[in-house]
Formats: C-alpha cells, sequence, structure tokens
C-alpha cells in the first residue's frame, strides 16, 4: 500500500500528504492564505490575440488537420482560463459574501467545485493537445508538469473511484474549497481503513503553472 501512495504522490501534484494512520505529515508546508498574499493574475487574453493571429496566417487561407488542432488548442485554453476565472469568483463569493449563510455558502462552493473540475479537465486537453502538436517535450521540466498535471485530473478526480495501477479509492473533499487557502484536501482509502491518507494539490499553482506553459509557447508563435 506504501507503494501505491507513493506513486501517486510521484505521478501527480500533490504537494502535501498527511499519514493519518501515524498522525503525521510526510512532507509539505502549513497552509498559506490566499487573501494574506498575492493571488497573481491570469493573463489577458486580448495580448494574445496577435500570436494567434500569426499562427492562423501561417496557413493562409488553407484547412488541415494541424490548423484544426490548434483551433481546439485555443478555445480549449479560453475554457481552462474562464473554467479558473470562475472558480475564483466563486470561491471569493463563498468566503466574503456567503458567510454565515450555509445555503449560499453550500451553493457558492458547489459552484467552486464545478469550475475546479472544469479547470483541470480543459487543462488536460490544452496538454493532450500540446504534445500531439509537438509544442513540449515531455523529458523536460515543462513536460514533466504538464505530465503531472494531466494524472492529477486522470487520479484526483476523473477516474478516482479506480485509479489506474493503483490499490487506492481517492475522494476530493469539495468543502474544502471554502477555506481562505488554495489547497484542496483529498481522502486516500485503502482496502481496510477509510481516508488512511489526507493530501492536498494547491489548484491556483497548478493553474498559474500551466498557463504560464501555454502562454510561452502561444508567444513563439
Amino acid at each position: 500500500m506504501e507503494n501505491s501512495i507513493e506513486r501517486l504522490i510521484m505521478l501527480t501534484t500533490i504537494i502535501k500528504p498527511d499519514d493519518n494512520l501515524n498522525r503525521e505529515s510526510i512532507f509539505g508546508e502549513e497552509y498559506i492564505s490566499r487573501f494574506q498574499e498575492d493571488q497573481s493574475e491570469q493573463v489577458n487574453l486580448i495580448d494574445l490575440e496577435v500570436f494567434w493571429n500569426n499562427k492562423w496566417k501561417s496557413f493562409s487561407n488553407s484547412w488541415n488537420k494541424e490548423r484544426q488542432d490548434y483551433r481546439f488548442l485555443y478555445d480549449s485554453f479560453k475554457l481552462f482560463y474562464f473554467s479558473f476565472e470562475q472558480l475564483r469568483f466563486n470561491k471569493v463569493a463563498c468566503i466574503e459574501e456567503a458567510l454565515g449563510d450555509e445555503f449560499k455558502m453550500l451553493h457558492f462552493n458547489e459552484l467552486t467545485g464545478v469550475s475546479l473540475y472544469g479547470m483541470y479537465h480543459h487543462g488536460k486537453k490544452c496538454v493532450d493537445l500540446l504534445k500531439k502538436l509537438d509544442l513540449i517535450d515531455i523529458n523536460y521540466q515543462d513536460g514533466i508538469f504538464c505530465k503531472k498535471f494531466s494524472e492529477t485530473r486522470n487520479k484526483l478526480i476523473e477516474h478516482n473511484f479506480n485509479p489506474n495501477n493503483l490499490n487506492l479509492q481517492i475522494e476530493p473533499s469539495i468543502w474544502s474549497l471554502s477555506s481562505t487557502n488554495s489547497l484542496m484536501q483529498i481522502s486516500i482509502h485503502t482496502e481496510t481503513e477509510e481516508r488512511a491518507y489526507d493530501v492536498y494539490i494547491d489548484y491556483y499553482n497548478d493553474y498559474f503553472k500551466l498557463e504560464k506553459v501555454i502562454v510561452d509557447i502561444v508567444k513563439k508563435f
């Protein structure tokens, strides 16, 4: 079982795992409030249009499968971008506007969760297209992170009930999104123990790292 949790940590963007059976933190820093530090700002999409236009011009007026894949990348990046924008809006609303109103908090928190799932889904599609278009090398730093981002979506979110090659069940805690930090708590169940481990991903960091990878590529068009 230790091999399964170690493999899960190695494959994904987990930044803090806690061993609940031994009541110890394996590694990772304490929570950092996103309301007390620079939250970072998303790129201005308008500033990227000139680079996308360079790419469209390179194909002249002809259509081919490669051009279509770039269109898919363009659309997927915007969906990734706006999923995070909605996530942050709903997270702030949950904390600042709905505090004390349990129904409103639940409503905004669920919306935050939907946006988070969308962010990882569309981000993973961006990664798939970057690889298909040969725009990243999976053996170098950016490519390694992209692979971890994809596996976070695959193993911790999409296929959490039956992750490939891992004898674990994985349960994201949507309620953990309503805190002022940017860590999502995820419970790890083994065959014999409920919540044997709690692990955490920093969805703000995951977003901004992947945004930077994609923006740096687009600016070379």
